[in-house]
């Protein structure tokens, strides 16, 4: 009878191996997951905001030389772009956190928040399963 316990309790701890082995592999590939999600989304935003910049700059040196024509004064043209600028940067100032900081946050949270959501659903699953 002692063997019988034995057998089991060495099948048990066998099994609680596997399954902690199985855990660190899932929290492996689901960091690798999220981590793949959040660098690829900072590439695609940092990509988009460089060629934004490149843009924004051509335009606004168009137009600028384009009102400096209208007016017949080439630095006028440019100065009432460096203030229509500046005036677009102080509002994007008081803005950043609505605009930039909460947004963020937003996707941060939501994208380790998924696996909170996930993990419960699938024990609620298994709960339904056993019963």
């Amino acid at each position: 009878m002692t063997g019988g316990y034995t057998t089991q309790f060495r099948t048990l701890f066998t099994e609680l191996q596997r399954y902690v082995r199985l855990q660190k592999r899932y929290l492996a590939l689901d960091t690798a997951e999220k981590l793949v999600a959040l660098l690829s989304t900072v590439a695609v935003v940092l990509v988009c905001f460089v060629l934004g910049a490149i843009t924004l700059f051509f335009f606004t040196f168009a137009l600028a030389l384009w009102i400096g024509n209208m007016v017949d004064n080439n630095a006028g043209g440019f100065l009432c772009i460096g203030a229509a600028l500046m005036m677009g940067l102080y509002i994007f100032y008081k803005n950043r956190t609505s605009w930039i900081i909460k947004p963020i946050a937003r996707f941060v949270v939501g994208l380790f928040a998924q696996t909170e959501a996930d993990m419960d659903s699938e024990d609620t699953e298994e709960e339904e399963s056993h019963e």
